[in-house]
């Protein structure tokens, strides 16, 4: 009853939810393909032993037979991926959502202090370059004759 309603009402058992259902259709859906078209090639492929003795006709029937049962399998195990995956991508993005305050003030500090390291790196660049320049000319500085 209030439970259940409750439940039902809070935003992040929403967006869970819906998740979980996306996932679920989405990756049950691609996998209920991949498991017909791999049954279906393993059926073929057990269908050729037999197909002397049947004239032929076990390669399609084990393809059916292959394709269907690799179907229920990949949509089964697709549909369980999706259905869990998609309700823990759907609850961790509620509550990005619903700190995305918190997380927009930690980027922008860490802008801040970036910058400022940025700041303190450019100084310190232009500092050894000219101890560097003022080193060569010193080096190089002499009356051009012999010493």
């Amino acid at each position: 009853g209030t439970n259940a309603k409750a439940l039902a009402l809070n935003p992040a058992a929403q967006a869970a939810s819906t998740g979980a259902a996306g996932g679920s259709i989405a990756i049950g859906t691609a996998c209920g393909g991949l498991g017909l078209v791999a049954g279906g090639a393993a059926g073929v492929a057990v269908g050729l032993v037999p197909a002397l003795f049947t004239f032929g006709l076990s390669i399609p029937v084990c393809a059916a037979i292959g394709g269907g049962a690799g179907a229920c399998l990949g949509t089964a195990a697709g549909g369980t991926t999706g259905f869990v995956g998609g309700g823990a991508v759907g609850y961790g993005a509620y509550n990005a959502y619903s700190q995305r305050k918190e997380i927009s003030l930690g980027a922008s500090e860490a802008l801040t202090k970036l910058s400022g390291m940025a700041e303190s790196v450019k100084e310190r660049t232009k500092e050894g370059a000219n101890m560097s320049a003022s080193f060569v000319k010193a080096k190089l500085g002499g009356t051009g004759g012999t010493q």
